[in-house]
């Protein structure tokens, strides 16, 4: 007599069921970690940009002794040329052949506005258009991720939308700590002459006059490119209010505090008090601006602090604020600009801080957590603050 042969017993539901989850706690575990090796390697990525930029400047350094200027006045601007001479070439287009982008450089014309107010349409200074749509990848955070953006010119209603915006730059020059305590004191500062800003401390800046040291001085480091979500020009309409993910890539202006006109000295006093407004924003609130921040690389204007500067008000990450002040004609406090009195804060989306460039080329992750006065001694070349080491 044989035996039957019994068969393979199936998977019952229960047993399915576990597996599935034991391979789903495995997943939940495995992703963040994927996710953070990703990010880890992105901040290399950014660290290594910053390192080339930082030796960018020191090479334009070592030719001209001087540090590349945040704005350079146009050698045929005419003395109060208007809007279009104020849009002035930047430290990015000055350090282009030291980044490798030689053909480039030769490409601008320096010799007409960099502004094209014909709206890309062939009039009236159409020469820098091409020049001022090329993408360069060396300056775009690898961190700052996809955010859809839109350009609307004011001066002609056309909605450009994609690949007919401006070429962005994530990276952004030490403007200076608060404008209410020294005006334009960082390291990336406008030259003199430009059409609207005529501030005591600006001008050509050699390594000999960071009285700081430059290796306790900031250079360079990032922010978050704009969201510019309101594109009919609108920033109360845009979803970039206080408390969401994307405030940090706007501008708020803050009713209660005035910064004076008269280069913005206004003491300590004040720079503290705007930094609290700045840091208590109620939620929900609609940004003054949403579209500047980093939105070009080739051009900015003299008081311009939000589109390829930063300033040492703020920590890194919090809040971008402008004071009471309308931005015409003194500019101290721009609403959509930023304005040199500003506080146009380094963000990135690196966890816990941002990479900071320090006036020696040496990178520094520098943490949200930093202190008020580490982080404004860090921002200012002469004011004698001494920083210890361990306290960034």
């Amino acid at each position: 007599m044989t035996t039957p042969k019994r068969g393979r017993g199936a998977f019952t539901l229960i047993e399915l069921l576990v597996v599935i989850a034991i391979i789903a706690v495995l997943i939940g575990l495995l992703l963040p970690a994927v996710q953070s090796a990703r990010e880890a390697a992105r901040r290399i990525q950014c660290v290594n940009t910053l390192k080339q930029i930082g030796l960018a400047a020191h090479n334009y350094i070592s030719q001209t002794n001087a540090f590349p200027a945040q704005t350079i006045q146009n050698s045929t601007n005419p003395s109060g040329g208007g809007a279009m001479w104020a849009w002035e070439p930047t430290w990015a287009a000055a350090i282009l052949p030291m980044m490798e982008q030689q053909p480039l450089y030769n490409a601008i014309n320096f010799s007409v506005p960099m502004l094209d107010l014909g709206d890309f349409t062939g009039a009236p200074y159409p020469q820098n258009t091409t020049v001022a749509l090329t993408f360069i990848p060396a300056y775009i955070c690898p961190s700052d991720g996809t955010v859809h953006r839109a350009y609307y010119n004011g001066f002609t209603g056309n909605l450009h939308l994609d690949s007919g915006e401006f070429a962005q730059c994530s990276y952004a020059g030490n403007y200076g700590g608060p404008a209410t305590i020294s005006s334009v004191n960082g390291l990336i500062i406008p030259a003199k002459g430009d059409v609207f800003l005529n501030l005591p401390n600006q001008g050509t800046l050699s390594i000999a006059s960071v009285t700081d040291g430059v290796s306790n001085t900031a250079m360079f480091s990032e922010h978050l490119l704009a969201y510019g979500g309101s594109i009919i020009d609108d920033p109360t309409t845009s979803p970039a209010k206080a408390g969401t993910a994307l405030a940090r890539r706007a501008l708020f202006q803050i009713p209660s505090i005035t910064l004076t006109a008269d280069q913005g000295i206004a003491g300590v006093a004040v720079a503290q008090q705007f930094a609290a407004a700045c840091n208590n924003i109620p939620g929900g609130t609609a940004p003054s601006e949403d579209s500047t921040f980093g939105d070009q690389w080739l051009m900015a204007q003299g008081f311009n602090t939000v589109n390829v500067s930063y300033t040492h008000v703020m920590p890194p990450n919090s809040y971008s604020c402008v004071g009471a002040e309308a931005g015409w004609p003194t500019f101290s406090s721009d609403v959509s600009q930023g304005g040199y009195t500003a506080a146009s804060t380094a963000s990135s989306n690196h966890p816990g801080g941002v990479n900071v460039c320090m006036g020696d080329g040496h990178v520094q992750f520098i943490k949200n957590t930093v202190s008020q006065q580490t982080w404004w001694a860090l921002g200012t070349r002469n004011l004698g603050e001494v920083i210890s080491a361990d306290q960034y």
